[in-house]
């Protein structure tokens, strides 16, 4: 997920494991994201992110 978590603060969070990154701004995420590999996924209709040693995990 993607969560604001200051005025201007943006975190990464993977929806399996919890782990995360602090960011700067919404952009910064998503770069983040990509350049990282993390993979989402659309899941009744809310997407899910996942960090790249999560990715093999299947949702219920």
């Amino acid at each position: 997920m993607i969560e604001k978590i200051y005025r201007n603060k943006y975190m990464a969070i993977c929806d399996n494991c919890g782990e995360g990154q602090e960011c700067d701004s919404w952009a910064e995420v998503i770069d983040f994201m990509n350049e990282e590999g993390w993979k989402k996924k659309l899941i009744d209709g809310e997407w899910k992110h996942y960090c790249p040693e999560c990715q093999e995990v299947k949702e219920p």
